[in-house]
Order: structure tokens, then sequence, then C-alpha cells
């Protein structure tokens, strides 16, 4: 359903040189008209961050007494940027530090006692980066035997937080810090700015200790964790992108775009999501997120090329996963029911909640991949829901229908995950649907296509493409622009076995277009005359630029 984007503060607030379009354009995002400044002055203040001050007197006494520091990482992209930040900077500061990342399989999500177990030496003080907020258990355990933790996360808190010396997550209840938006990496960033103001004050901070060098790792990870790109976060990701186009990123990272065929200098925040992410996510998901690290952290181009290509063959077996399994998951899902569920316990659980949201897309209605637990008699699952339908509410109202023992869940209105004991997964199943039909009825609320307009014909070339990129970065809350124009089309065939390449005659200026619809399979005869939303893309290949549209929806005209 294309729906215009509503405007969120008046276009005439804006420069007046700006064309009227663009204002529209930021009209409908920005929550204030000063948000157009991204100067990193701008960026708040670590101040307001609760548990801040013994948080940097516990950091400041393993600095001065070289105590071993832990910094005890996660297996997505914000965590392998927040981890390989954290050691560059407390390196750079001449601290005694080490880094663990856990596995997905052995370890399980986030600080906990198997990975506390898997340790290989007992530092004094762990630091937790991207996580943290729920391990209750661990942090306990670890005290136990004489360590501290110190935990920096942006995960949602429960009702209590575990009894670590320092808690710095800006979505505490009692946290009256307003950049509530900041991904795990952005966390332990303001963590290193409040360190470096205190160490300034000390005469302590290394003049050559720049923490803008590491604004690569900060974008990289904030992109990759699509958290929104509220005000604070653009400011981040801005100058983040703007250190990867100068040729100034760190060396893993460069492998990562020279693997992807990617040009520094004409990177994009859509890039990032599409291209590199994947391809590090790849190694947590199929492999092991410390070679993840290990590439971000790496100063020789011969072993970052190395980690870079083992990250894009594991993203290629991922995609391979993913492809095959997909086919038989939408195979699984029954017409008559509101959730899509597919289960096979030959499923990578890495590739789960990849498969959810290929069949939330597919099927435009909430959706729940789930394969075998490495725990014995469990099942796990991912689940991806459209904006309508949150999922928390149907996950709490499903629990009730079940013992308290046999389900765990997590998340929030868009994704979920969710272990459920063996026995009991057809009762989940069951529960989910009827909390569905008892809230929305059968029919599942129609998902918006947001759109910002007709793009006048005159506008819809590559010169315009092109300034569209240069309004970077795009994202989470601050969506690419689409526009929606009346087209016919003039050939139409299969992309591989998901996708879609058209040849599209725009109506109004008769010019043709090439297109593609990615993960969408649609037969429509020359002649067939459809409106059509659409991003710009420039495709770049060997110093050739060119126009394509990437349909994002199509209805008859």
């Amino acid at each position: 359903m294309l729906t215009p984007r509503p405007a969120r503060i008046s276009a005439e607030t804006l420069p007046e040189d700006w064309h009227p379009l663009v204002k529209n354009i930021y009209a409908s995002r920005l929550a204030r008209h000063d948000e157009i400044e991204k100067r990193l002055q701008n960026l708040l203040p670590p101040d307001d961050l609760t548990d801040l001050a013994p948080a940097l007197d516990r950091l400041e006494r393993a600095l001065n007494t070289h105590e071993p520091i832990l910094v005890y990482g996660d297996y997505d992209v914000d965590g392998a940027t927040a981890t390989a930040l954290t050691v560059r900077v407390l390196r750079q500061l001449g601290a005694n530090v080490d880094w663990f990342i856990p596995n997905r399989s052995a370890h399980g999500y986030g600080f906990s006692l198997a990975g506390l177990a898997a340790l290989p030496t007992a530092p004094g003080l762990i630091l937790t980066v991207d996580n943290g907020t729920s391990s209750h258990e661990a942090v306990a355990a670890a005290r136990a035997r004489g360590i501290d933790t110190l935990i920096t996360d942006h995960h949602l808190p429960g009702d209590t937080l575990p009894d670590a010396v320092a808690t710095i997550n800006p979505n505490r209840r009692d946290c009256p810090f307003p950049g509530k938006n900041l991904a795990g990496v952005g966390v332990a960033f303001y963590l290193l700015l409040a360190l470096r103001q205190r160490l300034r004050a000390q005469g302590r901070w290394p003049e050559q200790l720049r923490l803008t060098d590491h604004l690569d790792l900060v974008a990289l990870g904030t992109i990759a964790d699509l958290v929104p790109l509220d005000y604070n976060n653009r400011i981040l990701v801005n100058h983040g992108l703007a250190r990867i186009r100068s040729g100034q990123a760190n060396t893993g990272i460069r492998a990562l775009l020279a693997v992807a065929n990617l040009d520094p200098a004409h990177l994009g925040a859509q890039d990032i999501a599409y291209s590199v992410a994947p391809r590090l996510n790849a190694l947590g998901r199929l492999g092991d997120m410390s070679d993840g690290v290990a590439l971000l952290l790496a100063e020789d181009w011969q072993t970052a090329q190395d980690y870079a290509q083992q990250s894009d063959e594991k993203n290629r077996d991922r995609k391979a996963l993913e492809n095959e399994a997909v086919q038989e998951a939408a195979r699984q899902v029954s017409p008559a029911l509101p959730l899509a569920a597919a289960y096979d316990p030959a499923w990578h659980e890495g590739i789960i909640g990849i498969l959810a949201a290929r069949l939330k897309n597919r099927f435009a209605r909430p959706a729940l991949v789930a394969t075998d637990s490495n725990e014995d008699g469990w099942i796990k699952a991912s689940l991806r829901s459209v904006s309508a339908v949150p999922l928390h509410e149907l996950l709490n109202d499903a629990a009730r229908h079940l013992p308290g023992e046999a389900l765990r869940y997590g998340g929030h209105a868009a994704a979920a995950g969710l272990s459920v004991k063996r026995e009991h997964y057809p009762a989940l199943i069951e529960a989910i649907n009827r909390a569905f039909l008892e809230t929305y009825g059968t029919t599942v609320p129609p998902e918006p296509v947001y759109i910002d307009g007709e793009l006048p014909a005159a506008l819809l070339n590559l010169d315009w493409a092109r300034y569209l990129e240069r309004l970077e970065p795009w994202g989470a809350s601050l969506p690419v622009p689409v526009f929606a124009n009346p087209f016919e089309v003039l050939d139409c065939r299969l992309l591989g076995s998901a996708h879609t390449r058209l040849v599209l005659r725009e109506m109004h200026s008769g010019n043709a277009y090439n297109a593609s619809w990615f993960f969408h399979t649609a037969d429509y005869r020359p002649g067939t005359r459809l409106r059509i939303a659409y991003q710009l893309q420039v495709n770049r290949f060997y110093g050739d630029e060119r126009l394509s549209l990437l349909v994002q929806h199509a209805q008859p005209l």
C-alpha cells in the first residue's frame, strides 16, 4: 500500500536554496530543522550516562595498576566493532587488555556462565560491550571469583540489573541520557569519550590518540545493527563514512571493501548494510566472530586480506544455505494461518533470523523460523514481524498458554528470539496464531510502503541519483528516498531463483530504465502498466556509472 510519508517539521524552516523536493524529503525525516548540521561539536556529551563515575573510577584503577582487563564482546557486527574499538583505544592507553567473543553455538548469547568458564585466563576486570544487561548469573559468578564486571550495553533491561560495578546503558530506566538509540559500539565509544575527558583533565591523555580516528568502526557497527539514525547517530555515522571515503579506514575495513569490490570514495550506508556487514556477520553466523575481531584489529594488509577473504567465503556459504532453506521454509507455510512458521532440524541456527525476515517479506505477515538448539530437548526460533503487529505482545499472550519453564524469549516489536522445549513447540505455534486471531482477526494489517511522492521526469536521471548519494547517511529512521511513478513494463525476467530484472518505460517521459526487484519474483507481461515505488541507485563498474532503479513495490494502474 503506497502511503505518502508525512511531514514531521515544516519544509519552510529548511534552507531557502534547497530544492523543494529535498526540503520535503528532510521535512518528513528530521525531528528539528537544526538537525541538518552534522558537526562533531553537536554530539551529546556523555555526562548524563548513569553509573559513569563508578565506571571511570574502576577503569582508571585498572589502567593505573596495569590490571588485566578482558573486553567481552558479542558475535554480531555491532559486538565485533565495539570489541575492536575498545581494545584498540585501551591498548593505545597502555592497558593490559585482552578480548573474548562467545561462540554462538558453544556459549550462547552475551556474558554467560559458559562464556565465563571458557575464558583462557582470569582477568581482574571484565568490560562487556554490546551485552551484559541481562547477565545476572555470570556477573555474580565472576564476582565470586574476585572478578569485577563493568557493563556497557544498549539492549533493553529487565526489572533488575546485574550486580556489576557499573552498568552503562542509555536504556536504563534511571538513565537521563537522551541518546537512547546508540548501538553497542556507540555506548562503548561514549565510555571512551568520557575516559578521554577525565584523563585529559589530568594531563594523561596521549596527544596522538584521537577517538575520531576510530569512527569508521562506530559507523560500521551502528549501520549494521539497524538502530535508528537519530541526530546523534547520524553525526557519528556521517564522520565515520567520511573517514572511510577519504581512504583513512582501518586496515580490516579496507580489506572488507576490497573483497566486496566497493570503491571507498563512493561508499554509502547502504553499501555497508548490504555488502560489508553481511560478510563480517557471516563469520559470527557460520564460523567464529573472533576472526572478525582479529580482522578489525589487523595492522598488516596480508593478515587483513586473509580474514576478509574468509569472511567472503563464509558469506557465500551463508547465501547458499539461505537460498536452499528459504524454498523449503516457504513450502511449510500454511496459507490458512496468520503466522508464517517453518521448522527444520538441519537448518543452521546462524541463518534462521535471515530466513524469518525473508518469509516476513514474502508473505507480508509475522514469521517464525525454528531449528534444533544445541541445548538438548529445546528448539530455537527467530521471529520477524510487520510493523502493525508487535511481536512482544503476541509472545506475551502466547506465553500464558505454556508452562513457565517451557519458553524463554526476548526481543522487541519487529524482531525476537526464543527457545522452547521440543514437546511444547506445536502448542507455541498454536498459541501465537490464536493470539493473532484474537487481536487482529483473519486479516494481516497491510504493510505501508512510504513514498516521497512522484519524481519529476526531469529528475529521474543519474545526476539526481548522485545528488541523493551526497545527502548520506540514509538508514533506519532516516530511510532512503522512495519515489513512485507510472511505468510500462518492456521486459521482465527472473534473476537467479529469487530476484526479478525489469526494463521499464516511464510513462510521462517515455524514457526506459533498468530496474531490479530483489527477493521478489514477478512475471509481468510486456505492456503491463504499474505504479512502481523505487529507489535510485548509481551502479559503478570499473569507472563506469549507470542509473538503476531498485523496485520496492508495484501496483496496477
